[in-house]
C-alpha cells in the first residue's frame, strides 16, 4: 500500500503548487484546505459527516478558527453552511493547515494545544504544513532532536525542547535542506519533510515519506480515543 500513500503525498503537493498561480490568499488557503478535507473523506470511512472547519471554544474561552475539526461521534452537527462553531468538548481532533508555517505559529499552536488539553486530555492537536518558514532542524530541535553532523542523522536531545502538547506535526516539503559540510567539503543534506508523532512524553521522528498514511492514522486514533 505504500505506493498509494506516495501517490496521495504527491497529489497534495501538486494541488498546492497548482493553486499558487491564483494570486488571492483567501482562495489559496481555502482551496488547499478543501482538498485535504476531500482526501480524508474519500480515504477514511465514517468520517465525512463529522469533518468540519470553523471556530472552537470552551465555556467562555475562544480558541479561534481551525482548518480541520473532527467532531466526536454521537454529537450534534451544529454547522451553518460550510462553517461550524463547536465546543472543544465535542471535538476528537483539531488540525491546523499551513501553507508555509512560521516558527511562531507552531509555538502559538503549542500553547493553544496545552490549554485545550487541560479540559480534553484525549483531544488530538496536530499541524499539517506544506512547508515551514524556517529550518527543519530548528523544529526538530524544539521537539527533542539534534542533528549529528558526524553521523548525519537526528538523535534525541532535549536541551532545546519546547514542544510537548502538539500531538503531531507533518511537513510535506520535498525540498532539500543543507546542514553543514562533510569531511570532503560536500554539503550535508536531507529532505525537509518529516512527521513527528507524540508518544507519551517524547516524539517519534519519521523522516522518510510517505506521510499521508500517518495523518490518516492519527485521525482514526483520535476517533477511537474520543468515543
Amino acid at each position: 500500500m505504500e505506493y498509494l500513500y506516495e501517490y496521495i503525498d504527491d497529489l497534495l503537493r501538486l494541488q498546492s503548487r497548482a493553486v499558487e498561480k491564483y494570486n488571492h490568499k483567501g482562495v489559496l488557503g481555502d482551496a488547499r484546505e478543501e482538498f485535504v478535507h476531500s482526501e480524508i473523506k474519500s480515504r477514511i470511512d465514517n468520517l465525512a459527516n463529522r469533518l468540519h472547519k470553523g471556530e472552537v471554544y470552551f465555556k467562555d474561552e475562544e480558541f479561534g478558527q481551525h482548518d480541520i475539526i473532527l467532531r466526536k461521534r454521537n454529537t450534534l452537527n451544529s454547522s451553518l453552511g460550510r462553517q461550524i462553531r463547536i465546543s472543544s468538548e465535542e471535538c476528537a481532533a483539531i488540525i491546523e493547515v499551513k501553507t508555509n508555517a512560521k516558527l511562531t505559529e507552531i509555538r502559538d499552536f503549542e500553547e493553544k494545544s496545552k490549554k485545550l488539553k487541560q479540559s480534553m486530555p484525549n483531544l488530538i492537536c496536530g499541524m499539517f504544513c506544506y512547508k515551514i518558514n524556517g529550518k527543519t532542524s530548528t523544529v526538530l530541535e524544539r521537539s527533542g532532536f539534534k542533528f549529528d553532523q558526524e553521523y548525519q542523522l537526528f538523535e534525541r536531545d532535549s536541551s532545546k525542547k519546547m514542544y510537548a502538547n502538539i500531538d503531531f506535526i507533518l511537513c510535506l516539503d520535498d525540498d532539500i535542506e543543507v546542514n553543514g559540510t562533510a569531511h570532503m567539503k560536500a554539503d550535508i543534506t536531507y529532505s525537509k519533510g518529516f512527521f513527528l508523532k507524540k508518544e507519551h512524553d517524547e516524539y517519534e521522528l519519521f523522516h522518510s515519506a510517505p506521510f499521508s498514511k500517518m495523518l490518516f492514522q492519527e485521525l482514526m486514533r483520535a476517533d477511537e480515543l474520543n468515543v
